[in-house]
């Protein structure tokens, strides 16, 4: 019962969150030209960069220390520490970004005043909300979790909505995006209650506890802040190549074709890891290699072919998202979606590397993967977007992504003696190319497309979809029970 609750309240809540999102993406696409929704990616490329490479990591290796520092009492410390990180390096952040701005334009038609004050607003608003709500999943506040996640989406698409009233633009939709940031960072103040209130059931010094030495951290985060910027040069550095080799147009197109895919995907994964990450983190407390291989294991089990699944709903029914959640003028990239489909599908498998990091307490591991991915995406961006800029861009991006999936199977199983799921990774490809199939011949049999539908088609593959996730999830479903009963 309690897992089913669990789930229920964490799906509730992701589905609202969702539906914000694609309301956000729908208005956008509505109020904004492919130019400013370039001009808006571009900025939010930016943003992303520093907070990422400085800050996430930091938030990361909390979030690994999280249970363990609320038994021995210490989290509101480590809290504290990370709030004067937040608040130094955002007004720094926003300076760069200002200096980079004035020099070189990197974002198209956006001053540099803008610029920066809405980096430094991303980064306070994002960094407070993203900890302060990842902290309130693993201690168990689940209904604290969504609340604040849907106060940040809602939050942000009304703000955005008035702020655009009369003339929008790039600038003032991104202010009342990154203002509902701002509003849900008010997760942060109630997880350091929690973390204050709560009872220390054990001492800080006992051997085993995650340390929060400078050393200890800046190990920990140097490797992920290089792994984060390399990242970003794969995902989204295409968004100023192809704006140098095309035009900016083109970027608004192309980065509002690719939500499509990237925004379910990476919501169908944050979902999944919010309901799994506990029970990973719990498996992993005091293991050696061999245990924190098998904690893995059983992740990767879960994890791989849901993902699996998902991606082939995404390929088989891509143009009807389009056409329910783009405006007219962005309608005309539904020929190339497949592409950035299966790119966010291998992405998604890959980043299981980054879940090995975290058991190991080593990001290190991550890194080879990014470097490939870093030097494949903008060069090939650069040499084929000239030629197809839609198309070309994805066909670069999906390489990208596949070479670093290549790369990643080898170096886990260097990192820990693991061992990757094939036999239910090929069990749930054979699920996914009927799934697949249903939403393509749906989309051939109902001739001219309308909005209605495409909600039926989206409607018949979903449930076919949720029915073959069940299929696969009932084996870890039932063990996850297991041990939880035996555990009480």
């Amino acid at each position: 019962m309690t897992h089913f609750r669990d789930l229920l309240i964490l799906s509730l809540g992701r589905g609202l969150q969702v539906l914000a999102g694609f309301i956000t993406i729908k208005t956008a696409t509505t109020l904004l030209s492919p130019s400013d929704v370039g001009s808006m990616n571009q900025l939010m490329s930016l943003a992303i960069l520093g907070t990422s490479a400085l800050l996430t990591p930091v938030a990361a290796y909390i979030g690994r220390g999280c249970l363990e520092w609320m038994d021995t009492g210490t989290l509101s410390r480590r809290l504290g520490s990370y709030l004067l990180v937040v608040l130094a390096v955002a007004p720094l952040l926003g300076l760069v970004a200002w200096a980079i701005q004035s020099r070189l334009m990197l974002v198209a038609g956006v001053g540099a005043a803008w610029v920066g004050g809405l980096v430094a607003l991303y980064t306070v608003g994002f960094s407070l909300h993203t900890m302060g709500t990842s902290g309130l999943i693993l201690i168990g506040q689940r209904f604290l979790y969504v609340l604040f996640g849907n106060i940040a989406a809602w939050g942000g698409l009304v703000l955005a909505v008035w702020y655009s009233n009369g003339e929008p633009s790039s600038e003032t939709w991104l202010l009342g995006i990154f203002c509902g940031f701002l509003l849900s960072s008010l997760s942060y103040a109630f997880l350091n209650w929690y973390a204050r209130t709560g009872v220390s059931v054990r001492s800080p010094d006992v051997p085993g506890v995650l340390p929060f030495g400078w050393r200890a951290v800046f190990m920990f985060v140097w490797p992920q802040a290089m792994v984060f910027v390399l990242w970003w040069i794969q995902s989204h550095s295409y968004r100023f190549v192809l704006s140098w080799v095309a035009d900016i147009a083109t970027v608004g197109l192309f980065a509002a074709g690719y939500m499509i895919c990237s925004v379910p995907m990476q919501t169908f994964e944050t979902l999944f890891n919010e309901f799994y990450i506990p029970t990973l983190y719990r498996a992993l407390k005091g293991q050696d290699r061999e245990g924190m291989a098998r904690a893995w294991n059983a992740y990767a089990a879960a994890y791989i072919p849901a993902v699996i699944l998902f991606g082939a709903f995404l390929v088989g029914n891509a143009a009807f998202m389009v056409k329910l959640l783009l405006g007219e003028q962005f309608q005309a990239v539904t020929a190339i979606l497949i592409w950035p489909a299966l790119t966010e599908t291998v992405r998604a498998i890959s980043s299981t590397l980054h879940q090995l990091g975290l058991a190991k307490i080593d990001m290190t591991v991550n890194v080879l993967p990014v470097v490939v991915g870093a030097l494949i995406a903008p060069t090939l961006v650069y040499f084929l977007a000239p030629h197809e800029p839609l198309l070309g861009t994805a066909l670069a991006l999906l390489a990208a992504s596949v070479a670093v999936c290549a790369v990643v199977i080898p170096i886990s199983c260097r990192a820990l003696p693991v061992a990757w799921p094939i036999r239910r990774i090929i069990y749930a490809l054979a699920l996914g190319v009927p799934l697949c199939l249903v939403g393509r011949l749906m989309g051939v049999g109902l001739g001219d497309l309308s909005e209605s539908k495409a909600v039926v088609a989206l409607v018949i593959s979903g449930l076919l979809m949720l029915l073959l996730q069940y299929v696969m999830a009932k084996e870890w479903l039932r063990e996850g029970h297991s041990a939880v009963g035996r555990s009480l």
